[in-house]
Protein backbone atom coordinates (compact mmCIF):
# COMPACT_ATOMS: atom_id res chain seq x y z
CA UNK A 1 0.00 0.00 0.00
CA UNK A 2 1.32 3.36 -0.49
CA UNK A 3 0.05 4.90 2.56
CA UNK A 4 2.84 2.67 3.85
CA UNK A 5 5.38 5.16 2.24
CA UNK A 6 8.61 6.65 3.62
CA UNK A 7 7.43 5.13 7.17
CA UNK A 8 10.80 6.21 8.54
CA UNK A 9 9.31 10.00 8.29
CA UNK A 10 5.64 8.61 9.59
CA UNK A 11 5.32 10.19 13.19
CA UNK A 12 4.10 7.91 15.63
CA UNK A 13 0.96 10.70 16.41
CA UNK A 14 -0.13 10.02 12.66
CA UNK A 15 -0.32 6.65 12.43
CA UNK A 16 -2.87 3.77 13.16
CA UNK A 17 -2.32 1.16 15.88
CA UNK A 18 -4.49 -1.04 13.55
CA UNK A 19 -3.41 -1.41 10.58
CA UNK A 20 0.56 0.82 10.79
CA UNK A 21 -0.60 3.35 7.87
CA UNK A 22 -1.30 7.03 7.70
CA UNK A 23 -4.54 7.82 9.45
CA UNK A 24 -7.16 7.58 7.30
CA UNK A 25 -10.62 10.38 8.62
CA UNK A 26 -9.12 10.11 12.13
CA UNK A 27 -10.77 9.46 14.53
CA UNK A 28 -9.87 10.31 18.62
CA UNK A 29 -11.69 7.73 21.04
CA UNK A 30 -12.37 9.14 24.67
CA UNK A 31 -9.32 7.34 25.76
CA UNK A 32 -7.17 9.28 23.86
CA UNK A 33 -6.21 7.18 21.23
CA UNK A 34 -6.54 7.57 17.05
CA UNK A 35 -7.06 5.21 14.47
CA UNK A 36 -8.34 5.48 10.85
CA UNK A 37 -12.30 5.33 10.76
CA UNK A 38 -12.35 2.22 9.38
CA UNK A 39 -10.17 0.56 11.07
CA UNK A 40 -11.42 1.37 14.68
CA UNK A 41 -15.32 1.19 13.15
CA UNK A 42 -14.42 -2.59 11.64
CA UNK A 43 -12.82 -3.14 15.28
CA UNK A 44 -15.69 -2.43 17.29
CA UNK A 45 -18.36 -3.83 14.94
CA UNK A 46 -16.66 -7.21 15.31
CA UNK A 47 -17.87 -7.20 18.87
CA UNK A 48 -14.62 -6.25 20.33
CA UNK A 49 -16.32 -3.39 22.53
CA UNK A 50 -13.07 -2.29 23.80
CA UNK A 51 -9.87 0.14 22.98
CA UNK A 52 -7.38 -2.14 21.04
CA UNK A 53 -4.52 -0.33 23.10
CA UNK A 54 -5.71 0.55 26.67
CA UNK A 55 -8.60 -2.43 27.03
CA UNK A 56 -11.15 0.96 27.61
CA UNK A 57 -14.86 0.37 27.05
CA UNK A 58 -16.04 1.82 23.77
CA UNK A 59 -19.30 2.52 22.67
CA UNK A 60 -19.20 3.44 18.98
CA UNK A 61 -22.03 5.72 18.70
CA UNK A 62 -21.11 8.18 21.85
CA UNK A 63 -17.24 7.28 22.75
CA UNK A 64 -15.30 8.17 19.30
CA UNK A 65 -15.30 11.36 17.91
CA UNK A 66 -13.46 12.92 14.20
CA UNK A 67 -10.46 14.22 14.63
CA UNK A 68 -10.45 17.24 12.41
CA UNK A 69 -7.13 19.08 13.20
CA UNK A 70 -5.16 15.61 12.90
CA UNK A 71 -6.99 15.55 9.25
CA UNK A 72 -5.56 18.75 8.23
CA UNK A 73 -2.42 18.03 9.68
CA UNK A 74 -2.31 14.94 7.55
CA UNK A 75 -3.57 17.02 4.40
CA UNK A 76 -0.88 19.35 4.55
CA UNK A 77 2.01 17.17 4.10
CA UNK A 78 2.78 16.48 0.69
CA UNK A 79 4.29 13.78 -0.91
CA UNK A 80 5.42 13.05 -4.82
CA UNK A 81 4.07 10.52 -6.63
CA UNK A 82 5.67 6.85 -6.49
CA UNK A 83 5.65 6.67 -10.27
CA UNK A 84 7.96 10.81 -10.29
CA UNK A 85 10.62 8.59 -10.80
CA UNK A 86 8.70 7.79 -14.60
CA UNK A 87 7.37 11.11 -15.21
CA UNK A 88 4.66 11.90 -12.66
CA UNK A 89 5.00 15.48 -11.14
CA UNK A 90 2.00 15.46 -9.10
CA UNK A 91 2.14 15.74 -5.14
CA UNK A 92 -0.70 14.62 -2.80
CA UNK A 93 -1.50 14.03 1.01
CA UNK A 94 -0.61 10.79 2.67
CA UNK A 95 -4.23 9.28 2.48
CA UNK A 96 -4.64 10.76 -1.24
CA UNK A 97 -1.65 8.78 -3.05
CA UNK A 98 -3.64 5.31 -3.24
CA UNK A 99 -6.59 6.58 -5.15
CA UNK A 100 -4.26 8.64 -7.35
CA UNK A 101 -2.07 5.31 -8.03
CA UNK A 102 -4.74 3.72 -9.55
CA UNK A 103 -5.64 6.24 -12.09
CA UNK A 104 -1.92 7.72 -12.45
CA UNK A 105 -0.62 7.87 -16.46
CA UNK A 106 2.80 7.03 -15.62
CA UNK A 107 2.01 4.22 -13.50
CA UNK A 108 3.43 0.49 -14.71
CA UNK A 109 1.52 -1.57 -16.66
CA UNK A 110 2.08 -4.62 -17.93
CA UNK A 111 -0.39 -3.28 -21.63
CA UNK A 112 1.43 0.06 -21.96
CA UNK A 113 3.95 2.02 -20.13
CA UNK A 114 4.57 5.45 -21.55
CA UNK A 115 8.24 6.98 -22.22
CA UNK A 116 9.16 9.15 -18.57
CA UNK A 117 10.09 12.08 -21.87
CA UNK A 118 6.58 11.73 -22.58
CA UNK A 119 6.03 15.43 -21.27
CA UNK A 120 8.89 16.68 -23.71
CA UNK A 121 6.77 14.64 -26.44
CA UNK A 122 8.37 11.74 -26.78
CA UNK A 123 5.32 9.51 -28.11
CA UNK A 124 7.17 5.79 -27.46
CA UNK A 125 5.09 2.96 -25.51
CA UNK A 126 6.35 0.07 -24.47
CA UNK A 127 5.01 -3.25 -23.94
CA UNK A 128 6.60 -4.13 -20.86
CA UNK A 129 9.12 -2.83 -18.53
CA UNK A 130 12.14 -4.04 -19.97
CA UNK A 131 11.41 -2.48 -23.45
CA UNK A 132 10.92 0.47 -22.04
CA UNK A 133 14.45 -0.19 -20.05
CA UNK A 134 15.92 -0.57 -24.03
CA UNK A 135 14.27 2.12 -25.04
CA UNK A 136 15.79 4.87 -22.56
CA UNK A 137 19.28 3.40 -22.96
CA UNK A 138 19.11 3.26 -26.71
CA UNK A 139 17.32 6.66 -27.45
CA UNK A 140 19.36 9.60 -25.25
CA UNK A 141 20.55 11.81 -28.30
CA UNK A 142 16.34 11.57 -29.29
CA UNK A 143 15.57 12.55 -25.65
CA UNK A 144 19.24 15.19 -25.21
CA UNK A 145 17.51 16.98 -28.87
CA UNK A 146 13.70 16.96 -27.55
CA UNK A 147 15.28 18.66 -24.40
CA UNK A 148 16.67 21.42 -26.53
CA UNK A 149 13.78 22.08 -28.67
CA UNK A 150 11.72 22.00 -25.84
CA UNK A 151 13.60 24.36 -23.61
CA UNK A 152 14.63 26.56 -26.62
CA UNK A 153 11.70 26.69 -28.98
CA UNK A 154 13.68 25.53 -32.10
CA UNK A 155 14.49 21.95 -33.59
CA UNK A 156 17.15 23.54 -36.74
CA UNK A 157 19.88 25.95 -34.06
CA UNK A 158 20.47 22.72 -31.86
CA UNK A 159 21.61 19.54 -33.55
CA UNK A 160 23.61 16.58 -32.30
CA UNK A 161 26.60 15.27 -33.67
CA UNK A 162 26.25 11.48 -34.86
CA UNK A 163 29.28 9.38 -34.15
CA UNK A 164 30.76 7.07 -37.17
CA UNK A 165 29.50 3.73 -36.86
CA UNK A 166 30.79 1.21 -34.89
CA UNK A 167 32.75 -0.68 -36.86
CA UNK A 168 35.23 2.27 -37.88
CA UNK A 169 37.01 2.04 -34.34
CA UNK A 170 39.76 0.81 -34.37
CA UNK A 171 39.58 -2.72 -32.02
CA UNK A 172 42.05 -2.93 -29.15
CA UNK A 173 44.58 -5.32 -29.31
CA UNK A 174 44.32 -8.54 -26.97
CA UNK A 175 46.85 -7.01 -24.72
CA UNK A 176 44.97 -3.76 -24.29
CA UNK A 177 42.00 -5.29 -23.60
CA UNK A 178 43.78 -7.97 -20.82
CA UNK A 179 45.06 -4.76 -19.47
CA UNK A 180 41.58 -2.72 -19.32
CA UNK A 181 39.65 -5.13 -18.04
CA UNK A 182 42.48 -6.33 -14.85
CA UNK A 183 42.12 -2.56 -14.16
CA UNK A 184 38.68 -2.34 -14.13
CA UNK A 185 38.63 -6.04 -11.55
CA UNK A 186 40.99 -3.71 -9.32
CA UNK A 187 38.68 -0.72 -9.37
CA UNK A 188 35.77 -2.80 -8.97
CA UNK A 189 37.71 -5.29 -5.98
CA UNK A 190 38.48 -1.92 -4.61
CA UNK A 191 34.70 -0.62 -4.08
CA UNK A 192 33.47 -3.61 -2.92
CA UNK A 193 36.27 -3.32 -0.32
CA UNK A 194 34.68 -0.22 0.35
CA UNK A 195 31.27 -1.48 0.67
CA UNK A 196 32.09 -4.19 3.03
CA UNK A 197 33.69 -2.02 5.51
CA UNK A 198 30.71 0.41 4.88
CA UNK A 199 28.12 -2.49 6.03
CA UNK A 200 30.52 -3.68 9.16
CA UNK A 201 29.75 -0.10 10.19
CA UNK A 202 25.91 -0.42 9.40
CA UNK A 203 25.51 -3.72 11.38
CA UNK A 204 27.85 -2.39 14.56
CA UNK A 205 25.09 0.19 14.30
CA UNK A 206 22.14 -1.61 14.52
CA UNK A 207 23.52 -4.21 17.37
CA UNK A 208 23.80 -0.95 19.51
CA UNK A 209 20.48 0.43 18.55
CA UNK A 210 19.08 -2.95 19.59
CA UNK A 211 21.20 -3.06 23.05
CA UNK A 212 20.52 0.62 23.42
CA UNK A 213 16.63 0.98 23.37
CA UNK A 214 14.77 3.66 25.25
CA UNK A 215 12.90 1.74 27.83
CA UNK A 216 10.55 4.66 27.99
CA UNK A 217 9.15 3.29 24.80
CA UNK A 218 8.43 -0.09 25.85
CA UNK A 219 4.53 0.43 25.68
CA UNK A 220 4.66 -1.09 29.32
CA UNK A 221 5.75 -3.96 28.21
CA UNK A 222 9.19 -5.38 29.94
CA UNK A 223 10.44 -8.55 28.69
CA UNK A 224 12.71 -10.50 31.23
CA UNK A 225 15.09 -12.65 29.77
CA UNK A 226 16.67 -14.94 32.97
CA UNK A 227 19.57 -16.43 31.04
CA UNK A 228 21.92 -19.40 33.10
CA UNK A 229 18.40 -19.47 35.26
CA UNK A 230 19.63 -22.68 37.18
CA UNK A 231 22.58 -21.30 38.35
CA UNK A 232 20.79 -18.18 39.60
CA UNK A 233 18.35 -20.75 41.41
CA UNK A 234 21.00 -22.40 42.96
CA UNK A 235 23.01 -18.84 43.88
CA UNK A 236 19.72 -17.57 45.54
CA UNK A 237 19.01 -21.19 47.47
CA UNK A 238 22.63 -21.18 48.73
CA UNK A 239 21.88 -17.56 50.22
CA UNK A 240 18.39 -16.76 50.77
CA UNK A 241 19.42 -13.38 50.50
CA UNK A 242 20.22 -12.93 47.37
CA UNK A 243 17.83 -11.93 44.68
CA UNK A 244 17.85 -10.95 40.92
CA UNK A 245 16.51 -7.69 39.52
CA UNK A 246 15.00 -6.99 35.94
CA UNK A 247 15.87 -3.98 34.01
CA UNK A 248 13.69 -0.87 33.87
CA UNK A 249 10.21 -0.28 32.16
CA UNK A 250 7.73 2.46 31.38
CA UNK A 251 4.07 2.25 30.75
CA UNK A 252 4.49 5.21 28.11
CA UNK A 253 6.92 7.84 27.41
CA UNK A 254 5.47 9.90 30.22
CA UNK A 255 3.95 7.15 32.62
CA UNK A 256 4.93 5.11 35.36
CA UNK A 257 8.39 3.26 35.68
CA UNK A 258 9.09 -0.17 36.88
CA UNK A 259 10.84 -3.63 37.06
CA UNK A 260 10.59 -6.90 38.56
CA UNK A 261 12.52 -8.91 41.21
CA UNK A 262 12.76 -12.67 41.64
CA UNK A 263 14.04 -14.59 44.55
CA UNK A 264 13.45 -17.78 45.85
CA UNK A 265 10.82 -18.42 48.65
CA UNK A 266 11.87 -18.67 52.17
CA UNK A 267 9.01 -20.62 53.11
CA UNK A 268 9.04 -23.72 50.74
CA UNK A 269 12.26 -23.07 48.98
CA UNK A 270 11.14 -25.05 46.56
CA UNK A 271 9.87 -22.09 44.39
CA UNK A 272 10.48 -18.66 43.41
CA UNK A 273 8.93 -15.66 44.38
CA UNK A 274 7.92 -12.86 41.57
CA UNK A 275 7.36 -9.16 42.71
CA UNK A 276 6.81 -6.07 40.56
CA UNK A 277 8.42 -3.13 41.65
CA UNK A 278 7.40 0.77 40.44
CA UNK A 279 10.43 2.93 40.26
CA UNK A 280 11.04 6.77 41.22
CA UNK A 281 10.67 8.76 37.39
CA UNK A 282 11.04 12.29 35.95
CA UNK A 283 7.20 11.98 35.50
CA UNK A 284 5.82 10.89 38.88
CA UNK A 285 5.18 14.80 39.45
CA UNK A 286 1.89 14.80 37.47
CA UNK A 287 0.86 11.13 37.71
CA UNK A 288 -2.13 10.20 39.79
CA UNK A 289 -1.24 7.97 42.74
CA UNK A 290 -1.50 5.67 44.06
CA UNK A 291 -1.12 3.78 40.48
CA UNK A 292 -4.31 2.56 39.29
CA UNK A 293 -4.30 -0.93 36.86
CA UNK A 294 -4.12 -4.43 35.16
CA UNK A 295 -0.82 -6.30 35.64
CA UNK A 296 -0.76 -9.51 33.81
CA UNK A 297 2.22 -11.68 34.32
CA UNK A 298 3.43 -14.34 31.84
CA UNK A 299 5.60 -16.95 31.99
CA UNK A 300 6.52 -17.75 28.66
CA UNK A 301 6.83 -21.49 27.00
CA UNK A 302 9.00 -19.97 24.09
CA UNK A 303 8.25 -22.96 22.05
CA UNK A 304 4.81 -23.62 23.25
CA UNK A 305 3.27 -20.19 23.56
CA UNK A 306 0.12 -21.75 24.14
CA UNK A 307 1.30 -24.08 27.11
CA UNK A 308 2.45 -20.21 28.58
CA UNK A 309 1.49 -19.40 32.37
CA UNK A 310 -0.88 -16.49 32.86
CA UNK A 311 -1.62 -14.30 35.72
CA UNK A 312 -3.28 -11.04 36.26
CA UNK A 313 -3.42 -8.38 39.50
CA UNK A 314 -5.34 -5.58 39.68
CA UNK A 315 -3.93 -2.88 41.57
CA UNK A 316 -5.51 -1.94 45.42
CA UNK A 317 -5.13 1.60 46.85
CA UNK A 318 -4.41 0.64 50.37
CA UNK A 319 -1.57 -1.33 49.78
CA UNK A 320 1.57 0.52 50.05
CA UNK A 321 3.16 -0.49 47.00
CA UNK A 322 1.07 0.93 44.37
CA UNK A 323 2.02 4.55 46.23
CA UNK A 324 4.56 6.54 45.01
CA UNK A 325 7.91 5.24 45.43
CA UNK A 326 9.92 7.89 47.63
CA UNK A 327 13.89 5.97 46.71
CA UNK A 328 15.02 4.34 43.30
CA UNK A 329 13.19 1.28 43.64
CA UNK A 330 10.06 0.78 46.24
CA UNK A 331 10.88 -1.57 48.84
CA UNK A 332 7.42 -2.67 48.83
CA UNK A 333 6.40 -4.72 45.82
CA UNK A 334 3.35 -6.66 44.42
CA UNK A 335 3.10 -10.49 43.04
CA UNK A 336 3.63 -14.17 44.42
CA UNK A 337 5.30 -15.35 47.10
CA UNK A 338 5.27 -19.08 45.00
CA UNK A 339 4.58 -17.47 41.48
CA UNK A 340 5.83 -21.35 40.55
CA UNK A 341 7.45 -24.50 41.06
CA UNK A 342 11.11 -24.24 40.23
CA UNK A 343 11.23 -28.00 38.90
CA UNK A 344 7.92 -27.06 36.81
CA UNK A 345 10.30 -24.17 35.52
CA UNK A 346 13.25 -25.76 34.40
CA UNK A 347 10.77 -28.89 33.21
CA UNK A 348 8.47 -26.99 31.20
CA UNK A 349 9.28 -23.45 30.69
CA UNK A 350 13.28 -23.02 30.80
CA UNK A 351 14.61 -22.79 26.69
CA UNK A 352 18.50 -23.76 26.67
CA UNK A 353 18.66 -23.09 30.16
CA UNK A 354 16.82 -19.47 29.54
CA UNK A 355 13.19 -18.11 31.36
CA UNK A 356 11.52 -15.27 29.67
CA UNK A 357 8.66 -13.66 31.73
CA UNK A 358 6.65 -11.15 30.39
CA UNK A 359 5.48 -8.43 32.37
CA UNK A 360 2.26 -5.88 30.77
CA UNK A 361 1.08 -2.89 32.80
CA UNK A 362 -1.85 -1.14 31.40
CA UNK A 363 -3.58 1.73 33.04
CA UNK A 364 -6.99 1.82 33.93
Amino acid sequence: SAAKVDDDLLEARYECPICSCWLNEPILTKCGHRFCRKCITDWLNGKNSICPLDNEPLDIKCDIFPDNCTRREISQIKKPCPNSVRGCVDQFSPTEIDSHLRQCPFAMSRQSQPCPFARIKCKFIASDEDALNAHIASDCQQHLQLLLETYTGSNDRYKFWDPPAKNSVPEMSTNELVRSMYERIVILEQEVHILGIKLSKHELQLTKINQDVDPRYSGGVLLWKLEDFSNKIDTMVTNSNCMFYSGQAYTSPHGYKFCARINVSPRTKDSIGLHVHLMQSENDYHLEWPFKGRIKITLLNVRSPELSQHDTIMSKPEILAFHRPHQDISPRGFGFLEFAKIKDILAKFADNNTVVIKIQMNIV
